[in-house]
């Protein structure tokens, strides 16, 4: 039988991003829309209806990482790397990263593993801060990336 993942022991890494507390990772989603719709392509003779199930190309959701918040600023550094357009000076193109997600079993030897492709910020979002408030600062970068591979 397949080792069964917990969805608790996982870890999110970017070239150069690592030794972060990750909370939540969400978006690892792929689908491949169908032509039409799947609907009626049209009506031929007699009345019979047309319908065809193709395939078109792949279609990939933002990755959102959510993680604690600490002193490093390496996150929003790259975020406003790759967003700055300051007389066009944005360094997106360069700034894409490799990036991963990998899940641990209780040994904690990896199981499982999603690539992520040429992945950049397009959205930072820093903490919330409520005075009765006893949880931890958190930070939530959203990706955008040319496409998921499941590895592992």
């Amino acid at each position: 039988m397949a080792e069964l993942l917990t969805a608790c022991r996982f870890y999110f890494e970017a070239d150069g991003v690592s030794e972060k507390q990750i909370l939540e990772v969400s978006g690892l989603s792929v689908e491949s829309p169908v032509a039409g719709d799947g609907g009626v392509h049209g009506s031929s003779k007699e009345g019979r209806r047309i319908r065809q199930a193709t395939p078109t190309t792949e279609k990939f959701t933002n990755v959102t990482v959510k993680l604690v918040a600490t002193t490093d600023t390496d996150l929003y550094t790259w975020y406003k790397k790759c967003n700055t357009n300051d007389s066009g000076k944005s360094d997106w193109a360069s700034s894409r990263k490799a990036a991963s997600v990998s899940a641990y079993d209780q040994a904690g030897a990896m199981q499982a593993r999603w690539e992520i492709k040429l992945a950049y910020p397009c959205k930072y979002e820093g903490p919330s801060f409520t005075a009765a408030d006893s949880n931890m600062a958190n930070e939530t970068l959203e990706l955008v990336h040319e496409g998921i591979e499941r590895v592992q």
